[in-house]
């Protein structure tokens, strides 16, 4: 009777053991079920392995005193601070490393990208060799090269001068650099030029539109750049008589003291310097090639109709094909950003305090498992907004046409 049962059982009029829909279900759920089973498990005897040979855990020690110095950081830092505060500079000091490596790589790997397919025979073959030469070298290999580059500079008593303004060394690049006068006008006036960048795009894109529609010329680069740069100039202003000085004054670099150390403005340091070449470069080669699929992927129909309407070879690129080929090199280029911020975690072999070097001296101190719990989830999540931003791009393009 119960046979009987089972085999009456039908969905929408077919019998459940043969559905095709149902047979998914249900390979679904045993599949999740054993899934989680077995993730269960591993950490279940992960944890009895740390219980039995008494391996340290936990995160009380967060809120303990660090007391080690981290060799550069871009925000305020004692060693007297916790260790929850000296991950969060770590993190920092790979957030700027990987977001600086990005815009750089990408721009980079466009101009790469763009001349290796130049009708230029010289230009396509430079460009052919640069692909081929950094891509195929392990980036280690090209860290350490620039490394010990950078140490056969002269030292910072007897750095390269460039007008008096840049300093080379081995210690690092000094420039000139804007230094804040007063926290909360120096504040008030970065938040202000965030508004304006925010409005000028809002302008280009709204004479955008209104050229596609009318066929009138709006120039909506230069009005979007004007509306910009005039909000910034009149907040500069505004700020300036209220808080009765600029914002921000021009700090020059200059050697002072008896070693003639470098004072003032803005010093990209060694180990910084280093770790952004060698990711940009090595990352510039992958993205080049990105960006020549994306480009050959547009119809050769696209470039000749541009072209037979009279715009010129670096105007099809701009308006016809780069736009189109957009669509086909986000993807793999949110996958560069993505190994480029991971592959930041190489800054401690050239003298970086990124995020993993930082946590390896923790290790000494405090609980490995629970600190490198933390930096994966920390990379993860870095990861995790890179993937978002493609996501949403690919969102935007898919529904409104680009």
């Amino acid at each position: 009777m119960a046979t009987d049962n089972i085999r009456g059982l039908t969905y929408q009029g077919i019998p459940i053991w043969r559905h095709v829909q149902v047979i998914q279900w249900a390979a679904q759920i045993v599949s999740g079920v054993l899934v989680v089973a077995l993730v269960v498990w591993f950490f279940a005897n992960i944890a009895n392995a740390v219980q039995d040979r008494d391996i340290p855990y936990g995160f009380s020690f967060l809120s303990r005193e660090y007391q080690t110095p981290i060799g550069e950081h871009f925000i305020p830092y004692e060693s007297s601070d916790t260790f929850l505060y000296a991950l969060v500079v770590a993190i920092t000091n790979t957030l700027i490393v990987s977001i600086a490596g990005v815009i750089l790589a990408t721009l980079l790997g466009i101009f790469i990208g763009v001349a290796r397919l130049s009708g230029n025979w010289l230009v396509s073959k430079l460009a052919l060799a640069y692909i081929e030469f950094f891509r195929n070298v392990p980036l280690l290999v090209q860290l350490l090269f620039w490394f010990f580059i950078i140490l056969t500079l002269p030292v910072e008593s007897e750095a390269y001068s460039i007008a008096g303004k840049i300093y080379i060394s081995n210690s690092g690049v000094s420039m000139l650099w804007l230094s804040p006068t007063d926290a909360a006008a120096s504040t008030a006036w970065i938040a202000l030029a965030v508004v304006a960048v925010v409005v000028g795009f809002i302008v280009n894109r709204r004479l955008n539109r209104r050229e596609t529609q009318t066929g009138q010329a709006s120039y909506p680069l230069i009005a979007g750049w004007a509306t910009a740069i005039l909000i910034g100039v009149l907040s500069w202003m505004v700020i300036g008589m209220v808080a009765g000085g600029a914002p921000f004054v021009l700090s020059s670099p200059e050697p002072e003291g008896q070693f003639m150390r470098i004072s003032g403005g803005f010093t990209v340091r060694a180990g910084l310097l280093v770790l952004l070449l060698g990711l940009v470069i090595y990352t510039a080669s992958f993205i080049a090639e990105i960006v020549r699929a994306g480009i050959q992927s547009v119809s050769r129909g696209q470039t000749e109709a541009a072209r037979a309407l009279g715009l010129s070879p670096m105007e099809t690129l701009r308006s016809v094909t780069f736009p189109q080929a957009l669509r086909v090199i986000i993807p793999p280029l949110i996958s560069q950003c993505l190994n480029l911020t991971k592959n930041s975690s190489l800054g401690g072999a050239v003298g970086y305090s990124d995020l993993t070097s930082v946590a390896l001296t923790m290790t000494q101190t405090a609980p490995a498992v629970s600190i490198f719990l933390m930096i994966m989830a920390s990379y993860l999540a870095m990861s995790l907004t890179w993937s978002l931003i493609g996501n949403l791009y690919n969102r935007r393009v898919g529904f409104t046409g680009g």
